[in-house]
């Protein structure tokens, strides 16, 4: 694929403390919500999947509406653990420090299937480096969820670092918004700009420490519970039915019974999923055939008769009056008048 076309996802949870911050100064954080696409429902059920495009992009916006440059920072200090769920539960009852780190990072997807966690030694031998990485589309504006996300980190580190541990580092690759004093305070470590990651440093001498209040039965309830729900309720199944589509378009199309089968759901249960990450089965069906038509297009290897099939049509005019609707254009001329902007326009969160 050549554009994310349907957004990763993270948990409504992540919106913790939003509301009670936006209110507080005078701003209405329902309309918020309504003004990026956020179903309001998000702000009661913490577990309702939620686009991480869009999260990011409430979070700017709401920086701007409140002319709050320290938005992101702000909001992480109105945060706790539970804002992971039972993915905190595992970190805190691990049996040391360093097995609290492996867990979070094999489980991380039950609460953002949109992000990775990655580990590896820093510049400076006392220290890991952990890089959490977000995979937002190019058109988002990162800055504030980035600075809440590592305030999140600072914080759940201070819950299991030990006593007289090195202080840990955060690297941020973006210009302070504002005093460097003042993300020294909300992260409650030595805070550094402008560098080629996004990353926490973690002193190597901590890795070892046990941590104390560890409880291994809750850890292992948590553990079961975190992989059961990956399983039976996958907040990326927007992902699976995309992928499903591109497998199945060479072969006659793809239609939401075959999908829904293949996925061992109702088909309504697969379209109210689908749903609750704010996806419509035939708009994303169209928008991946559109997808690929502009790359089929751009190989005039590929003849356009097979296009058409390569697309899951059974008449040659049905694609062209479907690029007629995409490009305004019928697929000969396209393919005589190609050049770098023809056939490119904006998805702009069109699922």
């Amino acid at each position: 694929m050549s554009r994310r076309l349907v957004s990763e996802m993270i948990q409504a949870r992540a919106l913790m403390g939003f509301a009670a911050l936006v209110s507080s100064h005078g701003a209405d954080p329902r309309a918020l919500l309504s003004d990026v696409g956020i179903a309001l429902d998000a702000l009661e059920n913490p577990d309702l999947p939620v686009p991480l495009d869009l999260l990011a992009t409430l979070y700017h916006r709401a920086a701007q509406a409140l002319d709050m440059a320290d938005f992101g920072l702000r909001l992480s200090a109105l945060q706790d653990s539970s804002i992971y769920g039972p993915l905190a539960e595992i970190a805190l009852n691990s049996e040391s420090v360093g097995d609290a780190l492996q867990g979070l990072s094999r489980y991380f997807s039950y609460h953002t299937p949109g992000a990775e966690i990655e580990t590896g030694p820093a510049a400076d031998g006392r220290y890991i480096q952990v890089q959490y990485r977000l995979r937002l589309s190019n058109w988002v504006e990162p800055r504030q969820i980035i600075e809440q996300s590592y305030g999140m980190a600072a914080k759940l580190w201070r819950m299991i670092e030990p006593p007289g541990s090195e202080p840990i580092q955060i690297l941020l690759r973006h210009q302070p918004a504002v005093d460097i004093r003042v993300y020294e305070t909300f992260y409650g470590c030595p805070t550094v700009f402008e560098q080629a990651v996004d990353a926490v440093w973690l002193p190597v001498s901590a890795m070892a420490a046990r941590i104390d209040h560890a409880d291994s039965r809750l850890r292992e309830a948590s553990e079961q519970f975190i992989s059961s729900v990956i399983r039976r309720f996958p907040l990326d199944l927007g992902k699976q039915v995309e992928t499903l589509i591109i497998q199945q378009l060479p072969f006659g199309g793809a239609s939401i019974e075959r999908i829904s089968a293949q996925l061992r759901m109702h088909k309504r249960t697969l379209q109210r999923r689908l749903a609750e990450q704010g996806i419509l089965f035939g708009d994303l069906l169209d928008a991946l055939r559109e997808d690929q038509a502009r790359q089929f297009l751009y190989d005039e290897s590929v003849p356009l008769a097979l296009v058409a099939n390569l697309l899951g049509y059974n008449e040659q005019s049905s694609f062209i009056r479907a690029c007629r609707r995409w490009f305004q254009a019928t697929p000969l001329r396209l393919r005589q008048n190609l050049n770098p902007q023809s056939c490119t326009r904006p998805l702009n969160q069109r699922i």
